[in-house]
């Protein structure tokens, strides 16, 4: 970018870098310097309007402005977070997010001429308006995966951006792109990468350097599920937006791939945000301006799994051209602690294609709560089976058993034989929820069963996992906890769930437990992972049924008792 373009659009800030302490002035846009005037599905501009007059090139967007790279170190954070901006007015606090350690290196590896991000520097030229913000993203990626815990939506909404940069490739970068160095630069930098990556077992992905859109749409997909599951406190309507963009995503991803498991995820995707919509619109105690925006999501997410299944009707038929397959140019990064594999030659039942059927329209005279019950109940089969063939259980919303057997069982048991560490299993059980269902009814029992589920993903610990695998039973996989650690973590479980109160229509409850526990020291096993998994499963549901026997509220399984 030229002086004088910086001078009608930016503010100049001096920031000093956290790593090694050089001053750096980075341009940051106005406020309202820009608006977008059209935006596609996933969010990505088509049409923006410059807020000033000039002319300014077509390549240029407020993703040239996203970052400020330290010219040093290349230390690399946003711009527009405002704790960067005033790191050192709390400096502490500041650099105890990072691991230890961590900024040291970004600091020697400058002096050294050494290091991933030394080399993606190589990628930053002046002439090159393709290539900067790229290697800029793969930095800022980067300085964030080097925090003790990594932001996931931070790091999903930097790999969106990632795929919007490939996907303007031919468009408003037409003219500068084919000069371009950045692939080069890239497939130099990514065996350092994935060497020099701090391990996390929370990523569902490992963040990797890409070079398609097909490889940032996945990344970040996978990196906002994430963050999906880590909302805490988030109102139904930020739950919605994220379902929808994850599924605009997964849309995205079938029409640049076109491959049949793509199709299913999209559709699966789709069918959940609308099941979380419905539970919305449902749900008497919420009122006012979620449930109408709930009712617009629910429209148009039905809209979109429609024309989703449309696009695969007219591929099918040939009528609309299938995309060339996409190959990975950057082989991706080796696997981490707890990384979920995807699930291997498995044989998943067809879901019946679902019929299509009038979405109502919920503004206007015509809309009344009876076709919005229709509505449900066409709704409900279909969204019940994608849920099966998704391996997620209906009532809470965990991984099912399926899902527990192929993806998240398999997942920590190879990473705890590679690590030759022990894994172990907690299965959890209320006890008298049959007298329950029968006093306050069954609903209001999947209630509780809800409120359990809730309860117990707020107890886990990095690391941990947590399943439903079959009726009121819940499955915490817990790894590299001896068995004598396991009991302890047993028993700190149990002492807080039945300490607590449930409320019930009004009335509190507090729950029984019974709990069945399960180790494996995996070091010097000679079995096969499936033997091992199916040994450490008929474990822990032996030791659960022994509880009850016995009357026992924690039954920890020992190995000569287990018949194999």
């Amino acid at each position: 970018m030229t002086e004088e373009i910086n001078q009608q659009l930016c503010r100049v800030y001096t920031i000093i870098c956290p790593a090694c302490g050089t001053q750096n002035r980075f341009p940051r846009l106005k406020r309202d310097i820009y608006r977008s005037r059209k935006q596609e599905p996933d969010g990505h501009t088509l049409e923006l309007a410059w807020m000033t007059e000039g002319e300014f090139p077509e390549w240029l967007t407020p993703l040239n402005y996203f970052w400020g790279t330290c010219e040093t170190c290349c230390y690399t954070d946003e711009l527009d977070d405002a704790d960067y901006r005033q790191w050192e007015k709390n400096k502490r606090k500041y650099l105890a997010q990072y691991r230890e350690g961590g900024l040291e290196t970004l600091s020697s590896g400058a002096q050294s001429g050494n290091g991933v991000l030394q080399a993606l520097k190589k990628g930053i030229h002046p002439e090159d308006p393709f290539g900067t913000p790229l290697a800029q993203f793969f930095m800022g990626i980067f300085t964030q995966c080097l925090r003790n815990s990594p932001v996931p939506g931070n790091l999903a909404r930097s790999y969106l951006r990632v795929a919007w940069l490939y996907r303007d490739e031919t468009q408003i970068y037409a003219s500068v792109a084919p000069n371009s160095s950045i692939r080069d630069t890239l497939s130099k930098a990514a065996p350092m990468w994935n060497a020099e990556l701090p391990e996390n077992s929370d990523y569902p992905l490992p963040p990797g350097i890409v070079t398609d859109e097909v490889g940032a749409l996945r990344h970040a997909m996978a990196l906002f599920e994430w963050n999906f599951r880590e909302l805490s406190a988030a109102s139904h309507e930020d739950e919605i937006r994220l379902m929808a963009l994850i599924g605009e995503i997964s849309y995205r991803i079938y029409e640049l791939t076109g491959t049949e498991e793509d199709f299913k995820k999209g559709q699966t995707l789709f069918s959940g945000c609308m099941q979380k919509c419905l539970s919305v619109i449902n749900d008497k105690s919420i009122v006012g301006g979620a449930v109408n925006k709930a009712k617009d999501a629910l429209e148009k997410a039905g809209d979109r799994g429609r024309e989703l299944r449309a696009l695969k009707q007219r591929r099918d038929k040939g009528l609309a051209p299938k995309p060339e397959p996409v190959a990975a140019a950057i082989p991706p990064p080796p696997p981490v602690a707890n990384a979920e594999p995807e699930p291997e030659e498995v044989e998943v039942e067809k879901a019946p294609e679902p019929k299509p059927s009038p979405t109502p329209a919920f503004s206007g005279s015509g809309a009344t709560m009876q076709s919005l019950q229709q509505k449900v109940a066409q709704l409900d089969e279909e969204n019940k089976r994608w849920m099966r063939l998704a391996g997620i259980s209906e009532l809470t919303g965990l991984p099912n058993r399926i899902m527990l057997s192929r993806v998240l069982l398999p997942g920590a048991l190879k990473q705890a034989l590679v690590r030759k560490e022990p894994l172990g299993c907690i299965l959890v059980a209320p006890e008298g929820m049959r007298e329950i269902n029968g006093k306050y009814g069954r609903i209001k029992g999947d209630i509780l069963l809800r409120k359990l589920s809730e309860c117990l993903k707020g107890l886990l610990k990095r690391g941990e996992r947590l399943a439903h695998p079959d009726g009121i039973n819940f499955l915490v996989i817990v790894p590299t906890m001896p068995l004598h650690h396991l009991r302890k973590r047993a028993e700190i479980l149990y002492k807080d769930l039945t300490s607590r109160r449930f409320d019930l229509d009004g009335e509190t409850l507090s729950l029984k437990m019974t709990f069945g526990v399960a180790g494996m020291d995996t070091a010097g096993k000679g079995d096969t992972p499936k033997t091992l998994q199916d040994i450490l499963y008929s474990k822990v549901v032996h030791a659960l049924d022994t509880a009850k026997l016995k009357g026992n509220q924690i039954e920890v399984h020992e190995d000569r008792a287990i018949p194999r």
